[in-house]
């Protein structure tokens, strides 16, 4: 294949540095991996090329999806974990990327619980930096691929209805999906607890107060699970209440079946889903899964371009 796609940015640190036209040259060269990878097993695009998939926090979608694009792709991969390393014993993380880079290592793929590390060590490496999830600030890739779901179930974005439904105040995911598909022509709509969503009269886009409303009004749902590790003390609803209030039941999702349903994972059977909706094929959660891979194919093989030409 002849590469003619190209992305304006040489790291990806946070939604909101990507263009319009990032994310459909992102969008074609996705689609160019999954309609091959069954007869090209192996690419070239990361040939040469090192990646650390730094995980500073748990994670097992957006980790073993990187990984795995990473060897399809090529690269030469290792995965770096603090507990059992030097940070155990103090050693800084600035010392800790200088030690990896002294390796030799192009690519860092960066998981962190503290908002703003990517954007930190980008500060500090000449490598490429990919933002894998930091604090609630920001979840790029993931944005990306459930854009991408539902780019491939329309066909289009442009003037469709998508509503992110939970805890949005402590999501990065949200944050990461307002960004990107406002920018995409989607018409954006937020709906969750009082506690849980920004404040409404700070907010520049649809706030809707109750999950019937919010399911009448879109044609596609983002739903998000309670981010307890991210909470802080404060009124917050208990999983019951949640999910008697804010959860997608079967009896709702009966009410419009042809609503399309998407949720980051993992998925909370019983509190924001029942289970019994999920094998409709209308809820796209294992299309984004698999659209998760191919999204950060494409993106290492942008970037890497990127990096590869003079200048870059």
């Amino acid at each position: 294949m002849e590469n003619t796609e190209r992305i304006s940015l040489n790291n990806l640190l946070q939604s909101s540095d990507l263009l319009e036209s990032d994310i459909y040259a992102i969008f074609k060269r996705a689609k160019y991996f999954l309609d091959n990878y069954k007869t090209i097993k192996k690419f070239k695009d990361l040939e040469g090329i090192s990646a650390a998939l730094a995980f500073f926090e748990p994670s097992t979608r957006t980790k073993l999806s990187f990984e795995l694009a990473c060897k399809r792709l090529s690269a030469d991969t290792f995965s770096f974990q603090s507990s059992g390393s030097s940070l155990s014993k103090g050693e800084s993380l600035i010392d800790t990327l200088r030690t990896i880079e002294a390796m030799g290592v192009n690519v860092y793929i960066v998981r962190h619980q503290c908002s703003g590390v990517p954007i930190f060590l980008q500060q500090n490496t000449k490598g490429i930096v990919i933002n894998a999830g930091d604090g609630k600030h920001d979840h790029p890739t993931q944005a990306l691929l459930d854009s991408f779901t539902l780019y491939q179930y329309y066909g289009k974005l442009n003037n469709i209805r998508v509503c992110i439904v939970g805890d949005i105040i402590h999501s990065r995911v949200a944050r990461a999906n307002l960004s990107v598909l406002q920018k995409l022509g989607v018409e954006v709509a937020i709906s969750g607890p009082g506690t849980l969503i920004p404040n409404k009269n700070q907010a520049d886009y649809k706030v809707i107060d109750k999950i019937e409303d919010a399911i009448d009004w879109a044609d596609a749902i983002i739903l998000l699970r309670l981010q307890r590790e991210r909470m802080e003390s404060g009124f917050l609803p208990t999983l019951r209440e949640y999910s008697q209030y804010m959860g997608l039941s079967y009896s709702l999702f009966s009410k419009k079946p042809g609503l399309i349903v998407l949720h980051p994972g993992p998925v909370n059977y019983g509190i924001e889903l029942d289970y019994n909706v999920s094998a409709f094929p209308n809820v796209l959660i294992q299309s984004q899964v698999k659209h998760g891979l191919f999204i950060r194919m494409s993106l290492l093989s942008l970037l890497v371009q990127n990096y590869r030409e003079p200048g870059g």
